[in-house]
């Protein structure tokens, strides 16, 4: 825990509950745009090719049974696996055909299978699927992979595939073991069956699992996630994201129908919960690695932090920090030199673009360089804690000062609640301050400080 008291970090964190950008990626998603074009993206991943950049891989596999009614992903619901096959075919359409305007000189060194429920695929489907993206990139010997399971529909056969093709880090939902939250949001997991993958991960050789926890969601009390935090170190997870629950039912229907309000705890317990759950986290070995974010010192995450290699992207906290991640199927995004690019959501109209030989673009944006200024002040905070103003100004021609005279102005606030440390020379983050990044981060939001959008983006504690 911070070096503050209970009470005072409690004050902390009711004053700056307030809705504001995750930063996933700056600018926001919200701010991108239809009119981004085939020739906007192509014109990034030519910088890219000359520049001979690393590539990160990510694959949107978005089927699941049954949907989590906290879930804001973008999913498709089906118990009928037939579903996968047309996917599983325009899917790699799309890898053979974007990876002939990359190049064999680029290597990749991380790849991602998201979702929806990535083990939805059969083992078969997933070896189909990776045949072809091993013959259309050149993966280099050291590549990063990462999967995310389920384990109410993950086998031991699945694991055992998974690790053949050199997948080594899984990622798991598990949100709460309490039964009356579980089944309030329709994810009914036992202890038993996670713990089931858990061994057997390991014993396939696994080097790191990730889980996710949801403070904020239906019944939930202090006492009741403390025991589910009990269960997740008996697990042993090399990382742990302990999400804040985002209500936003006037965006996502099923959350509307399906979660009451009055069953939601009030933002005093929720903050009880969160200082809990971090103080259980500190004393049993894992470090704080910020926002939501924890991990061993083992950790390559950690080890990131530490040697200030640590990145942020679509998938939160990553190693990759130079990286150009292509993104594919429905809704995956893509990063690419100074553009954001994301599919088309729906099934259908995706597959009608690759039949026809087109990109699947739905959206995207072109960073100007005020926006790639901002940009990277926002990710220095997130995931290094500081920003020294003589790098900004050598590296983009400003007076960092004069630039930025409102944004100091308003971070004058945050010094005063010790989240910051502020001088002539940096803007540092706080050992308390490591708790409230996006309120940090949101001051130099050129988009936010223009628009009232607290709507559309979730409570930041």
């Amino acid at each position: 825990m911070p070096t503050k008291t209970h009470s005072d970090f409690k004050q902390l964190l009711e004053k700056y509950s307030v809705n504001i950008p995750r930063y996933t990626s700056y600018p926001t998603a919200p701010e991108w745009k239809e009119a981004f074009t085939k020739d906007d993206f192509l014109l990034a991943n030519k910088f890219a090719n000359d520049k001979c950049t690393p590539i990160s891989l990510y694959f949107h596999l978005p089927f699941c049974e049954s949907r989590c009614s906290f879930c804001g992903c973008n999913v498709v619901i089906s118990k009928k696996n037939s579903i996968v096959k047309p996917y599983l075919e325009h899917i790699k359409k799309e890898i053979q055909s974007l990876s002939k305007n990359i190049g064999g000189k680029r290597e990749v060194h991380q790849i991602h299978l998201g979702g929806g429920t990535p083990t939805y695929f059969q083992p078969d489907e997933l070896k189909e699927l990776f045949s072809v993206v091993k013959d259309s990139f050149n993966i280099a010997k050291s590549c990063e992979a990462g999967v995310e399971v389920d384990p109410r529909v993950t086998s031991i056969e699945h694991l055992k595939v998974l690790s053949e093709l050199g997948f080594k880090r899984l990622s798991m939902g598990i949100q709460d073991f309490e039964l009356s939250v579980q089944e309030a949001i329709n994810r009914v997991q036992t202890f038993d069956e996670t713990n089931t993958i858990f061994k057997a991960a390991r014993e396939l050789g696994f080097q790191s699992i990730s889980v996710d926890l949801i403070y904020g969601l239906p019944y939930q009390s202090k006492s009741s996630f403390s025991r589910t935090v009990d269960l997740i170190i008996k697990l042993n997870p090399d990382r742990i994201a302990l999400f804040h629950y985002a209500h936003l039912p006037q965006l996502l229907k099923h959350q509307a129908k399906y979660i009451r309000e009055e069953s939601l705890p009030d933002s005093e317990i929720k903050i009880e919960i969160f200082q809990e759950a971090v103080s259980q986290l500190s004393d049993n070995n894992y470090g704080f690695i910020g926002l939501d974010h924890f991990a061993k010192p083992t950790d390559e995450l950690m080890q990131a932090k530490e040697n200030g290699t640590l990145h942020r992207n679509f998938q939160g906290y990553t190693t990759k920090a130079n990286c150009d991640l292509y993104g594919f199927g429905i809704s995956a995004i893509s990063s690419i030199q100074n553009i954001f690019s994301q599919n088309i959501k729906k099934l259908y109209p995706y597959y009608e673009k690759i039949n026809f030989g087109e990109m699947p673009l739905f959206r995207g944006f072109v960073l100007n360089n005020n926006d790639l200024l901002r940009k990277e002040i926002i990710m220095r905070i997130l995931c290094h804690g500081v920003v020294f103003k003589k790098e900004i100004e050598k590296k983009h021609d400003v007076t960092f000062n004069k630039y930025f005279s409102y944004e100091l102005d308003k971070l004058i606030g945050l010094q005063n609640d010790n989240l910051i440390e502020l001088t002539e020379d940096y803007i540092k983050v706080t050992t308390v301050g490591k708790f409230f990044l996006r309120n940090i981060a949101c001051v130099f939001d050129y988009y936010l400080q223009r628009k009232d959008k607290g709507t559309i983006y979730s409570k930041s504690i």
